[in-house]
């Protein structure tokens, strides 16, 4: 492969396209806007391609300061592989064990952000959970936090506009195989307790502190639940999930009948 395309190349050219993609030919759905609006995209560009293994067959084509600049353990993968090798070839055959996340992460790394579709995808709240477990295991704080303010989105706007009964039944239907993901994959020390915060001043300015912690992910699968408790129940993989994670089944207890309703801060993150 001849070395990844002209330094401070200014346009997402055909030679950046067949480095940055995989071999299924994924093409970030963000396109032009999000190559023209981008500052790291231009940065990244100029820096040695390395190619990425996942599994058995899948290859991906990444410069290497995407991964550096984005992920902490991508960066000391990088390092090693600098130091023992000159191949410019990283293999995860376990540690990554969904390509659909990785090609949503390596969006980010390039433009910041990730498409997915949430209005014509029907496993959105699935593919968000595996991007926020992906980040968490990746060390990518700003990738997990997009991943819960996407998902928080997707099932604000499926309980607060009452014309969306497509999307709940939708969202109802992937949340069984969306559940385990979380659950088995996160660490939460607080299960069953409510997340709180308190209040303190300092001279004129107030400080939230949180003084029980909880995975955002979980409290926000808990309460969708909760919220949709009634036809949920009737749902004989839901009423399985229930049984093979006591985790979730004590964090829906937390909200099952509580009068909070779903609400969303300014931020996009869900309000306890």
């Amino acid at each position: 492969m001849t070395k990844r395309g002209t330094p401070g190349c200014p346009r997402y050219c055909n030679n950046c396209k067949l480095d940055s993609k995989a071999k299924t030919d994924h093409v970030p759905s963000v396109g032009k806007f999000l190559r023209e609006t981008s500052d790291r995209f231009a940065q990244y560009c100029v820096s040695e391609v390395y190619t990425i293994k996942i599994g058995e067959d899948k290859k991906y084509f990444i410069h290497s300061e995407a991964l550096r600049q984005t992920s902490p353990v991508m960066k000391k993968h990088i390092e090693l592989e600098m130091k023992e090798k000159t191949s410019k070839t990283i293999e995860f055959k376990d540690i990554v064990d969904n390509d659909v996340a990785f090609t949503l992460f390596i969006q980010f790394s390039y433009f910041g952000t990730y498409g997915y579709d949430d209005s014509e995808k029907e496993d959105a709240l699935h593919v968000h959970a595996l991007v926020y477990v992906f980040a968490e295991k990746f060390e990518v704080l700003e990738l997990k936090s997009l991943a819960l303010k996407k998902a928080t989105s997707l099932c604000s706007k499926a309980i607060t506009n009452t014309s969306a009964t497509s999307l709940i039944k939708v969202l109802q239907f992937i949340l069984p195989e969306t559940i385990p993901i979380i659950y088995d994959s996160t660490y939460d020390p607080n299960t069953g307790k409510y997340p709180s915060t308190i209040t303190e001043s300092a001279d004129k300015d107030a400080i939230s502190i949180s003084t029980t912690s909880r995975d955002g992910f979980r409290m926000l699968l808990a309460k969708f639940a909760a919220h949709n408790i009634d036809s949920l129940r009737r749902n004989e993989s839901f009423m399985s999930v229930l049984q093979d994670q006591p985790a979730f089944s004590a964090d829906v207890l937390l909200f099952t009948g509580a009068s909070t309703g779903f609400k969303t801060d300014g931020k996009g993150c869900l309000e306890f």
